[in-house]
Formats: structure tokens, sequence, C-alpha cells
């Protein structure tokens, strides 16, 4: 009886490290091995950026849209069915009522995170830059008031962003910023 319950529990040993190893070999993706692999999975887990709806590829080399960012910062601070609810609307003559983030745009909007460019435009397909993703996130952080002080945009929002850790791992770029970029930035901001 003896010999019968360690043959079971060396069984049930070697199933539970096989799992282990399985698993391990299928995070093993570009993700993984990427300087913001933390803050990607990270992200990922909280459902704030999850990759591709289709393959659930992260593509962190990859630019990001302004609307997009839009929906990182409303999932980052849990907005996420206020924005369901908001979609019916358009706020910007830009963006049609039925664009898929248009709710997102809507709140990060009312939440006072974004605003439009001077002609009144959001530019939803725009890739986002540096800048302005440093921007969205000072204002979702608060210091809006202190990044004024500063100078405004952009150059205030970036100062205040760096003061705060916002560029921890970032290489500053006063182009469009990428996936991994922002992944990062938004990590640092939680």
């Amino acid at each position: 009886m003896f010999k019968f319950k360690r043959t079971i529990a060396t069984l049930i040993a070697m199933v539970m490290m096989l799992g282990i190893a399985l698993t391990a070999t299928a995070n093993t993706t570009p993700a993984a091995a990427s300087k913001n692999a933390e803050a990607i999975e990270t992200l990922k887990a909280l459902g704030i950026m999850v990759g591709d709806k289709d393959t659930l590829e992260f593509r962190e080399e990859e630019p990001i849209r302004r609307s997009e960012f839009a929906k990182v910062a409303v999932h980052a601070l849990g907005l996420e069915a206020v924005a369901e609810a908001n979609s019916a609307r358009t706020i910007f003559p830009d963006v049609v009522e039925n664009h898929w983030a248009n709710g997102y745009i809507n709140v990060a909007t009312n939440q006072g995170l974004i605003v439009g460019d001077p002609d009144g435009n959001f530019r939803p397909d725009d890739n986002i830059t540096y800048a302005e993703a440093m921007t969205i996130l000072v204002r979702m952080l608060g210091y809006e008031p202190s990044a004024k002080s500063r100078g405004g945009y952009p150059t205030g929002y970036i100062v205040v962003g760096a003061e705060n850790g916002l560029n921890s791992k970032v290489s500053n770029s006063s182009t469009f910023v990428n996936r991994g970029t922002v992944a990062q930035m938004t990590f640092n901001a939680l």
C-alpha cells in the first residue's frame, strides 16, 4: 500500500512539473523577451491592453492610435462600462457615432484626459506622440495643475511625467510611440 501511495504521489508530482514546464514554454513569447515584458504582461492580466482581438498578439513595436490610447486610459481608470454606455453620441465632428472607440473617446474627454486639436477634431486614427501620451497620463494622475505651472503642453507635461516616473524604462521621443512604450508608460502610471 505504501508503495502504491508513493507511486501515485510521484505521478502527481510529475504531472504538475510537466504542467509547469508546458506553461513556461507557452508563455515564452516575444513579449517575454521584451524590456517591457513586465508592463505588457501586467496590463494584459488587468485587461487594460490585451493585444490584437483576433490573434491576441501584442505587436509591441507597432504605433498606437489616439483612439486606442483613449481606450487604454479609460480601462486604466476602470471606466470601461461607462464608455459602453456613452457610445451613442459623439463629441468630436471627426469621430463618427459608430466608431469603435467613440465611447472611450467620450469618457476620456469628459474626464478631462483628452482635448481636441485647435480645429475641434480628435483625429482618432492618427498615431499618438510621446508628448500626447504623457499628457493624458499626467492628467489621469491629477498632475495637470503642476504641468501647467511648468509651461503646459508639451514641456510641462513631460517634465511632470518624468518627475513622477512615467518615463521609467522609456526612451524620450518627439515622434510617435509604439504599443510597448505605451504599455510601459501606463504600467508606470499604475
